[in-house]
């Protein structure tokens, strides 16, 4: 055969194989218009009960992406502190928070992951209001700017005007009883089992679990040189006002604690729901364990009011001066030993195909491992024990969507 031959068969081929292909592709793979997208954001289409009693319980459970919302409200036990000579450790407070979760669940894998946020904070303070030595400003009160100039005139120094809202001076001496803010970072693996034999659905979970847990420990403590101790030698362990700022002057003294647990765990569990016409019962328990590492600092703030008068203050006495000053901040750490549970259970509604409401309650045991109300060595605040534990336990009320 000669090569002219050939050259000519081998390139008849080639154009024969690229005709089949591309009548191939043309049969098989149509051109789509990327255009054409028809999103469902039907959320509130409405469901019977005929279509729930119809529908195996697999195919109600969540599949693809879903998602869920929480209002908390967790009730928080207080801390154990080496100053608390009236055992108030032994309350609990209330406290509101949030809970997120966003998951994925492949619908014929049966396998998917789930992430969740969890957040609750405490405030709990007793609280002593107490007036100021001058009461009020009297520019203020009699409508007037401080320091006028045009056009409009200067606001009061901040420190000296009377109290947004009212009418005169005072202020709110604290000690903090139970102030935490607790927040719960996880990531779980999940799997579906088969459904049991009247319906309920078993998905057991392994994931890890971060946990950022801010306590806070205040004293204030508010003189004033009005007060007969104080023109005398002082209270003890005060300084006295009239040797220090002069006979008209006040002294607010805040002691504070902030102690920050980070606490990395691993975590298992699962998740148990099972439905009957519309309504959903769910129940999840989780066991987590790791280490928590743990700093604290604390220092004390004083503010030192210095008013015009000689003597002792009286109304409408105008502040000369205003002075600050804090010492610094003592830091120490620590590593623990981090353990807890989590438990919950819910009773779901569901009110179209992809809206689900839902009301339950929640439990969350940080069994030992957490450090609340600062070092111990702090000879003013007296904290508390590096293993702590705290307990939260409350109502939730949220939504679920899922498509």
């Amino acid at each position: 055969m000669s090569v002219r031959k050939l050259t000519a068969r081998i390139f008849g081929s080639l154009v024969l194989l690229c005709g089949m292909a591309s009548a191939q592709a043309q049969e098989h793979v149509p051109v789509a218009d990327p255009l054409q997208f028809d999103p469902d954001f039907r959320w509130f289409e409405p469901i019977y009960d005929m279509d729930l009693a119809d529908m195996k319980p697999k195919k109600r459970a969540n599949t693809g992406w879903f998602a869920t919302y929480d209002r908390l409200n967790l009730y928080g036990s207080r801390p154990e502190l080496e100053n608390n000579s009236q055992g108030l450790e032994s309350g609990m407070d209330s406290g509101w928070g949030h809970r997120y979760e966003i998951g994925f669940m492949l619908p014929d894998a049966d396998k998917g992951w789930l992430f969740s946020w969890v957040d609750n904070d405490v405030g709990e303070f007793f609280s002593v209001r107490k007036e100021r030595g001058n009461r009020f400003n009297t520019d203020e009160l009699g409508g007037t700017a401080t320091n006028p100039a045009p056009p409009f005139g200067f606001e009061a120094i901040p420190g000296i005007s009377n109290n947004r809202g009212f009418n005169y001076r005072f202020v709110d001496e604290k000690r903090s009883e139970n102030v935490i803010d607790f927040d719960s970072y996880e990531l779980s693996k999940t799997w579906r089992l088969e459904p049991y034999h009247y319906g309920g659905i078993l998905e057991p979970m392994v994931g890890f679990r971060w946990f950022r847990i801010e306590d806070t420990n205040v004293r204030q403590n508010f003189i004033s040189s009005n007060d007969p101790d104080q023109i005398a030698d002082g209270v003890a362990g005060r300084p006295n006002l009239v040797t220090t700022y002069g006979a008209a002057s006040e002294l607010m003294t805040t002691d504070q604690a902030f102690t920050e647990n980070e606490a990395i765990t691993g975590q298992i569990g699962f998740r148990y729901f099972k439905f009957f016409d519309r309504f959903t019962f769910a129940t999840d328990f989780k066991v987590f364990s790791g280490a928590n590492f743990q700093s604290s600092f604390n220092n004390r703030h004083t503010e030192a009011v210095v008013y015009s008068g000689t003597d002792t203050i009286a109304e409408g006495d105008t502040v000369t001066r205003i002075l600050y000053e804090e010492t610094d901040r003592d830091y120490t750490r620590n590593e623990e030993f981090f353990l807890g549970f989590d438990v919950r259970g819910e009773l779901g509604y569901q009110l179209s195909r992809a809206v689900t409401v839902r009301a339950g309650f929640q439990l969350i045991d940080v069994a030992r491992g957490l450090w609340r109300g600062g070092d111990l060595d702090n000879s003013v605040l007296r904290g508390g024990d590096n293993d702590q534990d705290y307990l939260m336990v409350g109502g939730t009320f949220g939504i679920t969507l899922n498509r």
